[in-house]
């Protein structure tokens, strides 16, 4: 490959990132969805953790999940009948799956068994949505959202560093701030990411 032919594949790949972030829209209802039922599973937990009502996280957080799960499957049908797809718009499809994929094992095979403490998964989960809301707002060309990330950082550094029932409390305040807020600004916003 000769340097002009690779000047010309890199001209045109940076092209279609550019296009692709033109069109590429992340539905904050996603991140609405999730952060509801999320934030029931935390209240739900905290409520048994205070003997509020008696122990069953597993069944608890089953049941959130499979909330979360169903929401999922309407937004999922409801985007199916937009027009295009872009690579970008598939891409961050995969990261979230690739993220909850990774957040349910760790729940249910490392809570489930006790190779891990429950008391570590608002740390852990916090972690990997830093890393899927990073990588979102990097694909769909939006700093705001990319930089919210930090926020899930600093919030899981926090909690593995002073362990606790606040945990669950700090984690409810980081959802509804940096999650449930920013959806209903993305469906408030409803433009292309990168114009925005």
């Amino acid at each position: 490959m000769s340097v002009e032919e690779a000047r010309a594949e890199l001209a045109y790949i940076r092209r279609l990132m550019e296009d692709t972030r033109q069109a590429t829209y992340v539905s904050g209802g996603y991140f609405i969805v999730w952060g509801i039922v999320i934030g029931a599973g935390l209240l739900l937990t905290w409520l048994q953790l205070t003997g509020r009502m008696p122990m069953m996280p597993m069944l608890s957080w089953t049941a959130c999940l499979a909330v979360g799960g169903i929401g999922t499957f309407f937004l999922v049908q409801a985007e199916q009948r937009r027009p295009v797809e872009t690579p970008a718009g598939r891409l961050i499809g995969m990261v979230w799956m690739s993220v909850g994929i990774s957040m349910l094992i760790v729940f249910f095979v490392g809570t489930g068994t006790g190779a891990l403490s429950g008391s570590l998964m608002p740390a852990i989960s916090s972690t990997f949505v830093g890393t899927a809301v990073f990588l979102t707002g990097t694909l769909a060309g939006l700093a705001w959202v990319r930089n919210l990330a930090l926020g899930w950082w600093i919030g899981a550094a926090a909690m593995f560093a002073w362990p606790g029932l606040h945990v669950l409390l700090l984690m409810g305040v980081m959802l509804f701030v940096l999650y449930v807020i920013p959806g209903v600004i993305l469906i408030r916003k409803k433009q292309p990411y990168g114009r925005a």
